[in-house]
């Protein structure tokens, strides 16, 4: 299944009110590295969307998150939380390990400076024979919602976030925490076959694949709700 790609000069698909652009897309045919997933599951679960975090939890301290096998780098700018693959594009140093500096993201190793789209705006003088424009960082979307911040490996379209319904009186004054709780008790509502959209037209597979999909997704949203608690 080839991963969708967006043509130089088309508009983004998510607006300025919506979730960080991405950017450096994953290339076709990608898996991650020592993936524990079949072939042609990982991009049908890819383009699902996934709580990576609770935004509370999101600080100028990058933060690192396994989605799907993939390694991600979970941090707040001045801007906004940013998700970037958890690799510098020079020697492939987790990112995590790195630190911000006011609207940068720097990595440990040699210093890279990226910027709030994950285009390098620094090289330092040790790699003066190398320029910013050879690396770059592979970005996804970050949208907040129901007091989590979720993402998409494989963008496409307008985010695909479950409903989560209150079950608490509307007058009640929810906080973040309380929003959060209540995901997780409705985990198995969130992740219906209508709800994930594993019938969508360019999603469609054998039917006997349905189920075996939705407990990969249930397994991956129970998995990254336990991070979330630990």
């Amino acid at each position: 299944m080839a991963f969708p790609q967006r043509e130089a000069g088309t508009a983004s698909p998510f607006g300025p009110s919506g979730p960080s652009a991405p950017s450096g897309l994953l290339p076709d045919g990608f898996l991650p590295p020592n993936c524990s997933f079949a072939a042609q599951d990982w991009p049908v679960l890819a383009r699902q969307w996934f709580p990576v975090g609770r935004a509370e939890q999101v600080t100028g301290r990058p933060r690192q998150v396994v989605l799907l096998n993939l390694r991600l780098a979970v941090y707040r700018l001045p801007e906004g939380i940013r998700i970037a693959r958890d690799m510098c594009p020079h020697r492939g140093l987790t990112l995590s390990t790195g630190r911000i500096e006011g609207k940068q993201l720097v990595c440990a190793y040699h210093g890279l400076r990226f910027g709030a789209e994950g285009q390098c705006v620094e090289v330092p003088e040790k790699l003066a024979s190398k320029t910013a424009e050879c690396f770059s960082l592979t970005m996804f979307p970050a949208e907040e919602r129901h007091g989590l911040v979720w993402t998409c490996l494989m963008p496409h379209g307008e985010p695909r976030i479950p409903h989560i319904g209150s079950s608490l009186d509307a007058s009640d004054a929810l906080d973040e925490a309380n929003h959060a709780a209540e995901i997780q008790l409705q985990i198995e509502h969130c992740l219906s076959l209508s709800k994930f959209g594993f019938m969508e037209p360019e999603l469609k597979t054998d039917p006997g694949d349905h189920s075996s999909l939705q407990s990969l997704a249930m397994n991956e949203y129970q998995r990254l709700f336990d991070a979330m608690n630990a």
